[in-house]
Order: structure tokens, then sequence, then C-alpha cells
């Protein structure tokens, strides 16, 4: 008998034990997914068509000078992205950037780092649903079949309903959210870029009363800052990186072609409403916001309620990414026991974390309603959590990548490139956010700021209990390679 045979024997014939800690991601449907679900999740959570579509207004703006500063962020964004597959080259794990970050930084900035995830992800989460249902009450009211003095309640109850949903595909399995969230997101970019290519070439909804673009140095900046944050969320991809076949392959090409492509899908819609002006008013300009108004009806009466659709499809397909990546988060940290154990339990049959998704999901989309019970109208809630789940991505972004280099040469594969792609990524994120804050206060949303700063300090506060609690507290474990993923029906031990 061969050396390898003995080997298989002894396998077989031993029990499995346990040897420290359990693997992060024991529980969930290990090592299942292909490449293709995993990147339409890191797509879908950038929600590429209502970015697309927003494009119009950076061309109003701007005109062509909106095209570099797209192309600027594209580049910023996939110096994040390769920051991030320098980690996830080396390691699968649910936690995604709180891992990350806890291997390269200290355990209370990996803690704020999940805080901040989290707190972008129910945001998104809320905030996508909001934008979907309006969108579905609107076409409602433009069929006669709700009246406008019901339009918020309306908002209201089938945000509800989507939440339902959202809920439901996610506790079903990765495998049905997954496609759900593919079939989405490929019919909504189909149908805005149609919409883009068809009023582009017609001239229809091309206004020539636009005035002359800002091309000063606070204009350029400001743009760039938001083209930035229109493209961020592609990192929830990591979160499925233990349900996936081949995880250190699939993932970090996920990481830096996601934002590459969501990038050049804005750059394509800028030109196309450069185009649609140039071609038939001979100027740089063009107010796509008549895209989905009265006058696109010229072309064909189904375009607009078909915009609208694929704009709905697109921000449900966004919350349902967000969902399935902020699930994970607290999953992992319920694992790690740095939040309450019960969130890292997982369904006995759909291996999803179901306490998680029962619980984070609900309050991601009573929340809203709450807000508005208080009297706040859906646009003013729905800009709020924009601008906080905005925050926690520049927040873990910056982060991220200050740890990758310091990563790197703990475990002495560190390089030059490491360390320059590593500064220049957080200097740049840093100027971002920084910017971001000051444009928030100068609007007037001083409190979103605090409320942001608010939450995640009673973050710390309450890791710091659990610091008290249990002092030598290990966080950031990963994913490892178990009996069964070497020797398939191997080990006795139930994944569970």
């Amino acid at each position: 008998m061969s050396a390898l045979d003995d080997a298989i024997a002894g396998a077989l014939a031993r029990p499995a034990r346990p040897l420290g800690p359990p693997p992060s991601g024991t529980g969930l449907d290990r090592r299942r997914l292909s490449a293709l679900p995993v990147a339409a999740q890191a797509v879908a959570n950038v929600a590429p068509s209502p970015g697309m579509m927003a494009a119009s207004g950076m061309v109003a703006w701007l005109g062509v000078a909106a095209v570099p500063v797209y192309l600027l962020a594209t580049l910023a964004m996939v110096l994040v992205g390769s920051c991030v597959a320098q980690f996830a080259r080396r390691m699968a794990a649910a936690g995604s950037l709180y891992t990350f970050v806890a291997k390269g930084l200290t355990p209370r900035t990996a803690f704020l780092t999940g805080c901040a995830l989290l707190l972008a992800y129910l945001s998104l989460v809320g905030m996508c649903l909001l934008g979907a249902s309006r969108r579905l009450a609107m076409l409602l009211a433009d069929a006669g079949l709700v009246s406008v003095a019901e339009r918020e309640r309306t908002v209201l109850l089938l945000t509800v309903l989507l939440g339902t949903i959202l809920t439901t595909c996610v506790v079903r399995g990765i495998q049905i959210s997954a496609m759900v969230t593919l079939a989405l997101e490929a019919a909504s970019v189909c149908v805005v870029l149609t919409a883009l290519a068809v009023t582009a070439y017609s001239g229809v909804g091309i206004d020539d009363t636009l005035a002359a673009p800002d091309l000063t140095a606070s204009a350029v900046t400001g743009a760039l800052m938001i083209a930035i944050t229109g493209l961020v969320g592609f990192e929830s991809g990591c979160a499925l990186s233990v349900e996936t076949r081949r995880p250190y392959a699939v993932v970090p090409r996920v990481m830096f072609w996601t934002p590459a492509v969501c990038g050049a899908l804005m750059l394509a819609a800028a030109g196309l409403h450069i185009y649609g002006f140039s071609r038939h008013h001979g100027g740089s300009a063009v107010d796509g916001s008549a895209l989905a108004g009265p006058a696109v009806a010229e072309v064909t009466p189904l375009l607009p309620v078909l915009l609208q659709l694929g704009l709905v499809s697109s921000l449900f397909a966004c919350a349902m990414a967000s969902a399935n990546a902020g699930v994970r988060v607290l999953f992992s940290m319920g694992r790690e026991q740095v939040t309450p154990p019960v969130f890292g339990r997982t369904h006995p049959r759909y291996r999803t974390p179901y306490v998680a998704a029962v619980t984070v999901i609900p309050a991601a989309v009573l929340t809203p309603a709450a807000l508005w019970l208080a009297g706040l109208p859906i646009r003013s809630i729905s800009t709020a959590l924009s601008v906080l789940a905005t925050q926690g991505f520049l927040l873990t972004y910056v982060l991220v990548c200050l740890a990758m280099p310091v990563f790197l040469r703990r475990i002495g594969e560190h390089t030059r490139w490491a360390s320059v792609a590593g500064l220049l990524g957080a200097v740049l994120l840093a100027a971002v956010f920084t910017g971001f804050w000051m444009e928030t206060v100068r609007d007037g949303r001083a409190v979103l700021v605090a409320v942001f700063a608010g939450l995640l300090a009673l973050g710390l506060l309450w890791f710091g209990r659990v610091r008290r609690r249990v002092p030598d507290v290990a966080i950031g474990f990963f994913d490892e390679a178990t009996v069964e993923d070497i020797l398939p029906g191997a080990s006795p031990v139930r994944r569970g």
C-alpha cells in the first residue's frame, strides 16, 4: 500500500476532531458558487444602472470634462480593488473587509471596519428598497391604480413587501439570490443602455437650453467625489468567497474587474449623452433627466415604462447584494463572539446565516417606515440613508488600503508596489472622505455626520465591553481547508 493509500485509509478511519476555533465558514454552503454569481453580487452592489442615468447630470454639469472625471474615479476604485485582491488571493472570509483589516491593523480597527460595513450595507438595503418602491408607486399612479394622495403610503407598503421577498430569498439560499441578482442586473443594464442609445441617436429628450458647463476646480473636485461614491460596493463579492468553488482565483479577479467594468459603463453612458447633444445641437451637454419623461414616449410608449422597470430591477438587485454581504459580515462577528453568538448560526437546510438575515434585514426595512411615521418625507429618508452608506464604504476603503501593505509585510510578501498602492489608495480615499464630509456639512446635513460618528462610537464601546469580559478575544478568522474539501465524504462531522 502506498503512502497516499495509507493517508486516505487513516482519514477514513479516524474521527475528525476540531483543532482550535472552527473555520469561520462552518455552516455555510461551502465551495458551491461559480464565478458568475460572485461577479453578479459585486456588480449589483454597485448598481450601475442608476449611476448610468446619473451620468446625464454629470455631463450637464461638466460637459465633455465628465469623461476624464469618470475615468479618474474608475482608476481610483480599481486601485482599491487591487488592494482588496491582495487579501482575497490569500484567504477566503465571509467577513470580507472586516476580516482583512483584522489581519493588517488592530482588532479595534477591524471591529470599527465591520461596524462601518454593516451600517453601509443596511443603509443601502433601506435606500434601494425605498427607491424601487418609489418608482413602482409612480408607475401605479400613472396607470391610475394609486392616487397621488396615497403615493407615499403605497411606497411604504411596497417597501415592506419587497423587504419580505428579499428576506425570503436571502434565507432560502445564496444560489437563488445570486441568480435572481444576476438576472435583474443584466436586464436592467440592457434596458438602460438601449434607452440611452435610442434617445442619443433620435435626439428625443435632448435640451439645448442648458447653461454652460461649470469647469471650476471645486466643481471638478465635487464631480470626482460623486463619481467615486457612485462606484462603491464592489467589495461585497468577497463575502461570498467561502461559498465560491475557486475563491483564491475567482474573487481577486472580481475585485479588480468589477470597478473597471462598472466604470466603463458610466463612461459609455456619459459618452452617449455627449454624442446625443452634439449630434442634434452641436454642443457638449444633454439633459438626461428627460429620458424617463413624456418626450421619450415619442420613440415608443413602452420605453419610459421599461426604463423605470429596469431601474427598479437594479435597485432591488443592489438591495439583495447588500443584504447578502451584510448578513455574512454579522455572521462572521457572531462566529467570533464579538457580537451575540446567535448571529453565527446557519440554517440546517439552506446553509445561510438566517438569524442574522431575519434580524437585520427587517430592521433595515422598518427603519424608514418609523422615520416616515415620525414626519420625515421619503425623499429625505432616502438621502439620509445614501449619505450614511457612502460614509461607511469610504471609511472601510481607507482602512483596507492601510491594512494591505502591513499584512503583506507580516507574512513576508511585501513589495514596493504594495506600499505605493496602499498609500496612494488611502490618501486618495481619505481626501474624498474628507471632501464628502465637508460637502455634507455645507449642505446642512451635519446631523448625518454626527449620526455616523455616533453609531461607530457605540460600536467601539460595545467592543470595549467585549474586551473587558474576554481580554484575549481574537477576531479575523478565515475559512480553512477541511478534510472534506480534500477528501469529499471522509469527515463524519456534519457541516452546520
